[in-house]
Formats: structure tokens, C-alpha cells, sequence
């Protein structure tokens, strides 16, 4: 696993939960349909951190430059949801992602992700509450990486100009081999506030926030860390797309370090994505995607710079 890519995913793990709340708020008796998409595109991918080499004594020396890792990649991703009425308001639903990323040229990009979340909900008065499992697996570079099993709690509130969410997780992180010192548990709170038609021009918004803990279940210090997240995106139509760009900022403090003499490690990252999507036909339709991601530290093992750029076309089935 490349450094600095365990937080990217826990970000990308919490935004997928808030953007899903969206489309589960408003519940009719009647059930509907099963949805489901399949995403196929290719792309490319950058990595850039320090140069560095051990010592005889297993220390850390820094050269000159960088190192980089970067290449070509093909991916395939299927996501499916499906919503159940069991009378009375309630209901219940399952959501699923399967992604597969292959970079022939370059095997260290290669990931998997497959993950599950099935969920009740109950009405309260005109808000609604959610309470599931997050169950999620990871491989990196064609091994084994993450396991994830959790327990989920949402509330949302649909206002009259767009929506409120709170969600509140908590669940174990577990690695195999000599990754196992990764181990580790880990709990959020997310607040969220999606705006519809904000300004003249913008057709959503979405603020949120964010804070978390993550504690090594070996008592590594230096692997336990709070973090917070600021987080804004937009929506918007323009050349016969529909148009996306949001930005987030997350710092993370550890409570140790793992180099004698360095205080202990705090991670800054900035994430920016931009994306558009034209429609092909009301089934199909085109995506490109630009996401840049930066990770300043005060442990310079751990800075990195992460691009990426794709294309995919989407079929609704």
C-alpha cells in the first residue's frame, strides 16, 4: 500500500455514506425497483513522495528528488441499491459497490474494493433514522489489504431548500500478515447540509464536517490518530453536462512518532476533485474525472502527491 493512501480511503468511505443519505431520505410504501449501474473506463494515475533508502542501522535517509510511481490503468465498477417498504413508514434497503482497477504496466496501482450495507429505517416525525452495517473489503497492488466491519447510525432531515444529515460509525479495521499491525478500531461523526438550488446557476450543494478516531488495537502510538475534515462540492449544468467540483481539507495529529528526536506526526490533506458527465441516452452516459490529492506532514516519509485522471462510460440497467 502506498503511503498516505489508508486516509484517502476513509475519506472516500465517508463521502460515499453522506452522498447515499441523498437518495434515501424521501420513502414511499410502494417498492421500487432494484438500480443498478456498471461503470467501465480507463485512466491515469500519479504518486510522487520522498527518495529515500535505509541505512545499515535502519534509519531513514532522505535523497534528493522523488520517488515516482505512475501509469495506465483500466477499471470496472458495479453498484447496486435496493429498497424494501415493510409497512408503517419503515423499510429497509441493501447498497453494494464491486471495483476492480487493473494498471497492466504498473501492478502496485492495482485495487479491489467490495463492499456491503444493508440498512432499517425508521421514520420520526418528518425525519427519518437509519441504522446498518459497513462491511468492506481492500486489496492494494493485488494483495490483501483491509477488512472493515462496522456498525452505522444515521439521521436525516429533508428542510425546505435541500437536506440535514448526521451520521455516527464506529467499526475494526483488520489486516493480514505482516500487515496486521495495522489493526485497529475506529469511530466518526459526520454532519452534513445539502443545498438545492443555492445560488442562480448551482443546482446543489453539499457542506460537511467531520471528526474521527482511529486507535491501533496494539497500542502503537505512533498508528492511533484523531483527524478532522472540512468538506464543500457543488453541482451545476453547463454545455449539456452535469458538472461537479468540491474540495476537502483534513488533518489528522498522531500521538506519537515512529523516528526518535521528530515530534510526533501531523497530517495535513487537501482533496480536489472535478468532474463532468454528459448523458448519452436516458440509460448511458459519459464521465471524465480529475482528482488531485496532497498530504503535507511533519514526518516527511509521509508527504505524497496523488494524481489521477478517467474516463468511463456509465450504463443504468
Amino acid at each position: 500500500m502506498r503511503r498516505g493512501q489508508t486516509g484517502l480511503a476513509a475519506v472516500q468511505v465517508w463521502l460515499a455514506t453522506m452522498a447515499g443519505l441523498a437518495g434515501g431520505t424521501a420513502r414511499a410504501e410502494a417498492t421500487p425497483p432494484p438500480r443498478i449501474s456498471i461503470d467501465v473506463g480507463a485512466g491515469y494515475e500519479s504518486q510522487s513522495a520522498p527518495l529515500i533508502q535505509l541505512s545499515p542501522e535502519s534509519t531513514v535517509v532522505y535523497l534528493p528528488g522523488l520517488q515516482r510511481l505512475n501509469g495506465a490503468h483500466v477499471r470496472t465498477a458495479v453498484q447496486g441499491f435496493a429498497d424494501t417498504a415493510l409497512g408503517a413508514g419503515v423499510s429497509a434497503s441493501v447498497a453494494g459497490d464491486a471495483t476492480v482497477k487493473r494498471a497492466p504496466g504498473t501492478p502496485d496501482l492495482d485495487f479491489l474494493s467490495l463492499s456491503l450495507q444493508p440498512m432499517l429505517h425508521l421514520p420520526v416525525g418528518t425525519a427519518s433514522i437509519g441504522v446498518g452495517l459497513q462491511l468492506q473489503r481492500m486489496d492494494v497492488a493485488r494483495h490483501p489489504f483491509r477488512n472493515t466491519r462496522g456498525v452505522t447510525a444515521n439521521w436525516t432531515w429533508p428542510a425546505s431548500d435541500g437536506l440535514w444529515a448526521v451520521v455516527a460509525e464506529t467499526g475494526s479495521y483488520r489486516h493480514k500478515g505482516e500487515l496486521a499491525d495495522l489493526d485497529a478500531r475506529a469511530s466518526a461523526l459526520i454532519v452534513q447540509r445539502q443545498f438545492n438550488h443555492p445560488l442562480p446557476g448551482i443546482d446543489g450543494m453539499d457542506l460537511a464536517a467531520s471528526v474521527g478516531r482511529e486507535r491501533n488495537v496494539h497500542g502503537f502510538r505512533a498508528l492511533s490518530h484523531r483527524s478532522a475534515m472540512l468538506s464543500a462540492s457543488a453541482q451545476w449544468t453547463w454545455l449539456g453536462a452535469g458538472w461537479s467540483a468540491g474540495g476537502s481539507w483534513r488533518r489528522a495529529r498522531f500521538e506519537d512518532t515512529a523516528f526518535d528526536g521528530e515530534p510526533p506526526r501531523d497530517d495535513r490533506t487537501t482533496l480536489l476533485d472535478l468532474s463532468a458527465q454528459w448523458p448519452l441516452s436516458s440509460r448511458q452516459s459519459l464521465r471524465v474525472e480529475l482528482n488531485d490529492v496532497r498530504n503535507a506532514s511533519s514526518t516527511r516519509l509521509y508527504e505524497n502527491h496523488y494524481r489521477k485522471i478517467s474516463v468511463a462510460l456509465r450504463q443504468d440497467l
